[in-house]
């Protein structure tokens, strides 16, 4: 008879667990909430750098950092995770314009893109620029500035990273921040990729005062990602492992491989594996 681990009850012993694991995972932040997240390395100087890359390569006009949409963003985080919703408007109406305009900035063109729970820049501005939507954004002819905001909070129960970019054209064009402007608003960030926040909005500062507001949690949250991959992949190689030694079992004792059980586990593991995809959630945009 074929070894206890390749029985079906094992198979389905090593699903309950998987899905045991799984549902503990994405439901453990409800409860703990700041103890599981989205880590990530995202920085401000990269997102421009990208951003103005992408423009670069379709001959548009590179974008400066401008300090009061930059406040804007922050702001517009701020209120995000004070008032734990994820969209454009919130739920009290509070536009992404009425951000901008907060700052004095007299705008005759905006435009506003969001993202959260990504791992590093590159992968926020290749988001935005595969959507259709934002893209339109990042290639805007209208635009002649941006701002950016990186803050860690908590939403919806998770510990996790959100990135706000502010797009400007002041009425005034004399009004258009300098690169000089641009390099010294960076230097204040003092190298920092996020604003950390804790489970209060209040210890979120703006992002153009002092590099030294620019501080860390003393909890460092877990990654959702790096735990899901790690879980799936895990999973998966212990099934490729059994599958494995399911044939070889096969082949020494003359048992056809795709015949009886052999065929089966392996049409699990594929099932498997597609379920996995599906339960590791990549980053969002909106």
């Amino acid at each position: 008879t074929r070894a206890k681990l390749l029985s079906h009850s094992a198979m389905f012993f090593y699903s309950f667990v998987f899905a045991v694991i799984t549902l503990i995972l994405f439901a453990a932040p409800s409860t703990f909430p700041g103890v599981l997240g989205y880590a990530s390395n995202i920085q401000i100087r990269k997102l421009l750098d990208q951003t103005n890359q992408v423009r670069s390569q379709h001959n548009l006009s590179t974008l400066v950092l401008n300090e009061k949409l930059s406040i804007a963003a922050q702001k517009k985080a701020e209120h995000m995770f004070a008032n734990d919703y994820w969209a454009h408007v919130g739920p009290d109406g509070k536009e992404p314009w009425d951000f901008i305009l907060a700052q004095d900035y007299d705008y005759v063109f905006a435009g506003e893109n969001l993202a959260k729970n990504f791992n590093d820049s590159d992968d926020v501005v290749d988001a935005w620029f595969n959507s259709p939507s934002h893209r339109e954004n990042l290639l805007g002819k209208n635009y002649d500035e941006v701002g950016f905001a990186v803050v860690n909070g908590t939403l919806n129960g998770y510990e996790t990273t959100l990135v706000v970019q502010m797009f400007g054209r002041p009425r005034d064009v004399s009004a258009i921040a300098t690169v000089d402007a641009q390099e010294r608003l960076l230097a204040s960030l003092g190298g920092a990729s996020t604003v950390a926040t804790s489970n209060s909005v209040a210890k979120v500062v703006s992002p153009s005062v002092n590099a030294s507001s620019y501080t860390s949690d003393d909890i460092t949250p877990v990654d959702v990602n790096s735990l899901s991959t790690m879980l799936a992949v895990g999973f998966a190689l212990f099934l490729l492992i059994l599958l494995a030694v399911d044939i070889w079992y096969s082949k020494i004792h003359t048992i056809p491989k795709f015949t009886g059980h052999s065929f089966a586990h392996l049409l699990f593991l594929i099932t498997v594996i597609i379920s996995i995809l599906f339960v590791i959630k990549p980053g969002a945009i909106l």
